[in-house]
Parts: C-alpha cells; structure tokens; sequence
C-alpha cells in the first residue's frame, strides 16, 4: 500500500511539474476555445454527418479502387493521415478518414461513454451511415485496437487489416496517460494547456524529435482547444480497463482477416513487442518493422507506411 502510495505522489509532483515548466510559453487560462459553431471555420476539405446526436467529421479522398478507413489515436484526429491519405489516393484508393467521438473536429460531449468497445460501435455506426462495407480498416495506436475490434464484432465491414502501432496487450501506459489518470488532472490540463505541452508530447511519440513541425503542433493544439477536448481525453484514458478487455484479446487468434502489422522500431509507447504478438497470433499476418521510427510512422516516415500499405493492399486485390 505504501509503494502504490509513493507511485502515484510521484506522479503527482510530476504532473505538476511538468505542466508548470510547459506553461511559461503561454497557459490554458489565455488559451482562446473554439466553439462548436465555428468548427467549420477550421475544417476545411472536411464533412459533417450526425450520428446519434453526435456530429462527426471525416475527410473523404475519392478514388475508383477500394475504399480504405483510416482511424487515429489517443489525442489525434484525421490530421494524423494528411500525407499518406493523398498518396493512397494517387494509388487509385478511396481513402477515409475519421475523427471518433471526442478527437478532432467532432463533438466531444460530457458524460459520453469513451471506452473502445463503444468507439468501436460508434466507428461501425459511422460506416453504415456513410454506406461503407468489406473495406480495409487501417488504425494507429488507439484506432488500431477499433481496426481489431471491428474485424473481431463487424466482419461484414473488414476486407483486410492494418495495425500502425496499435494498442492490443496489456503494457504501462505512457507518462501522459498516466497524468490523465490522476484525480487532479481536469484542472491542471485546462489550467497548464499550451502549445508547449502539445510540443512535448509530440516529442514523445516521434523517434526523430527535430521533425516536429510548427505547422503540426498548431494542428493538434488547435483541435485540443475545442469545447470539452481535453475532458474527453482524460475520460478516454480512465476508460481503460484490461480487465473488461481481456475477453476480446484472447480473441484475437479468431480474427482471420489478412492483416499488415505496421510498427515503428522505436516505438517508447506502444513497444515492438506488441506488433510481434500481434502478428504471432493474428493467423493471417505480416509485420513491417519501419527502423529510425517512433509511434506515429504515418507522420514521421509518411512515404515509407504509405509504400507498405498499398504494397499490402495491392496484393490483397490479385
């Protein structure tokens, strides 16, 4: 009882710290919100669709060749697919892209359920409403433990799989995630909220720190500025429980659709061993290990994932 209680002091005197260092480039008490109504303004090339009183955002790439579902991670949005979502296109695939409840320029609302089996649910949901069948699912990190959960509950909706760095087993959650855990987290999230603190993590998930842009920074700060982003985050990190999960990763072996396992060498989040577990008891699987990687490879090495995935899907078509 007395290491569980020294863990999360740690923890705590962490957070705080640092939120307090982040903060001297400007704090969440000067950070102007952006309204739901003026959403729009800022999702340009995006659509709208309204799904049990949820509206949800997506990005649509037209093409003739199959369609492709693209689904983010923890604190992202379709921001995360913008480089590789064109090159697909060019490859003659019709590429979507979705932001889930409570990420990116969809509604976040309060007291909303955020736990994966129910994302999942709201993702199929979200295919039906659109008219999506037999496409390839591919996620990151959160979105790619959905892309399993669909295959798994909603065959019918999976042609084949890619897993980019996707959450599966049980590990220690990254420090962020730990610090949205603590009881005092809403308040200080708000309080410290910067463009730094979004820089810093950032940092964390890529391999090559010195890629991080200016440009993408403001990209996810922008989209964590909206009404309610940053509660929504915290309750989708203490919506985790392995335990509830547990059934649906023994599962796993049952999940007979051909599957990519995408993984960045250097992945501190959601490390390689994972993906070769993964692609161990996927039956019908193949890993790419991406090497100089972090955990986002479809921002850092945006051409690489993209050659694999059209490789993937290519051959998947013969």
């Amino acid at each position: 009882m007395i290491k569980k209680f020294n863990r999360r002091r740690k923890c705590l005197f962490l957070l705080i710290g640092l939120f307090v260092s982040l903060s001297l480039s400007g704090c969440g008490l000067f950070v102007e919100k952006i309204p739901r109504d003026r959403i729009g303004e800022f999702a340009a090339g995006g659509q709208f669709i309204t799904i049990d009183g949820v509206r949800h955002h997506y990005r649509e790439y037209p093409a003739p060749g199959r369609n492709v579902v693209l689904v983010h991670g923890f604190s992202s949005s379709t921001y995360t697919w913008e480089k590789v979502a064109p090159m697909l296109q060019e490859r003659g695939y019709h590429v979507w892209a979705l932001d889930m409840k409570g990420f990116g320029w969809s509604d976040k609302p309060r007291n909303a359920a955020y736990d994966t089996l129910t994302l999942a649910a709201e993702v199929n949901r979200w295919m039906e409403a659109v008219n999506l069948r037999d496409a390839v699912i591919a996620g990151n990190s959160l979105g790619g433990g959905v892309a399993w959960l669909m295959a798994l509950l909603h065959p019918d909706k999976v042609h084949s799989l890619i897993l980019v760095d996707a959450a599966a087993y049980p590990i220690e959650m990254p420090p962020v995630m730990k610090m949205s855990a603590m009881p005092v987290s809403a308040a200080l999230s708000k309080l410290f909220f910067s463009r730094a603190v979004v820089r810093w993590t950032l940092a964390e998930v890529y391999h090559r720190k010195d890629l991080v842009t200016d440009a993408q920074v403001d990209a996810y700060f922008d989209r964590l500025r909206t009404e309610n982003a940053l509660d929504a985050q915290i309750a989708v990190v203490r919506s985790l429980d392995y335990k509830t999960f547990e059934p649906y990763i023994r599962r796993i072996p049952e999940i007979k659709k051909r599957t990519l396992v995408i993984w960045g060498e250097n992945d501190r989040w959601v490390p390689l061993h994972v993906g070769r577990r993964l692609k161990a008891e996927l039956p019908d699987a193949t890993l790419a290990v991406i090497p100089a990687c972090g955990h986002i490879p479809q921002e850092e090495r945006p051409e690489e994932t993209a050659k694999l995935m059209a490789a993937f899907m290519a051959a998947g078509e013969r």
